[in-house]
């Protein structure tokens, strides 16, 4: 599948990402990059772990939470129109937000941003530099803002959809890790 020219707009790679999401086996490439994380997070160096509930077209994480009784998972809930996202532990109820995703209940606590210290982010492509393609909204770019100084942001996604260069705007927020079937790497 054609990559997008260097003057290709994010709307062009966000179309490229979606049809090449298609090809993917995404029980395959979830099962080797949740086996990387494990070796790659180390619990003496964080306590609290962001991770995303996926769509269908994204790395599944549940393994690696079912696996890991000693940190504490935390999920962003998206607001039904608009807004800011909230941070929530996991561990209790989930419901379905109309766009067809899990998110934690309502009720489940909620967790400041600051108290984050890693976080693994869905995008669909990233770039060897860490700059994200999220879905088009902007709400991870915004929530991210607001995490401490110091947080380790990991993006989560499939090698096949890590490019050279993605076209960038100045409130994208880039990632300092790749975590792929071939392990988690910095970035450039």
């Amino acid at each position: 599948m054609k990559l997008p020219g260097p003057e290709a707009g994010k709307g062009e790679w966000r179309d490229w990402a979606r049809r090449r999401r298609a090809d993917l086996d995404w029980d395959e490439a979830s099962a080797a990059i949740v086996a990387g994380l494990r070796g790659w997070l180390v619990p003496d160096n964080y306590q609290t772990v962001l991770v995303f509930l996926p769509l269908p077209d994204e790395v599944n994480l549940n393994e690696l939470i079912a696996g890991d009784a000693e940190t504490r998972y935390v999920a962003t809930r998206t607001p039904e129109h608009g807004g800011e996202l909230s941070v929530h532990e996991l561990g209790g109820p989930l419901e379905v937000h109309r766009l067809g995703f899990l998110q934690p209940h309502e009720s489940a606590r909620r967790v400041g941003p600051d108290e984050i210290d890693v976080a693994l982010l869905p995008g669909l492509a990233f770039d060897l530099y860490g700059n994200r393609l999220g879905r088009g909204a902007g709400y991870f770019d915004r929530f991210l803002r607001a995490t401490r100084q110091g947080v380790k942001l990991v993006g989560v996604v499939p090698a096949g959809l890590v490019v050279d260069r993605l076209p960038t705007d100045p409130h994208d927020m880039p990632v300092a890790y790749l975590a792929t079937e071939e392990g988690v790497i910095a970035t450039a």
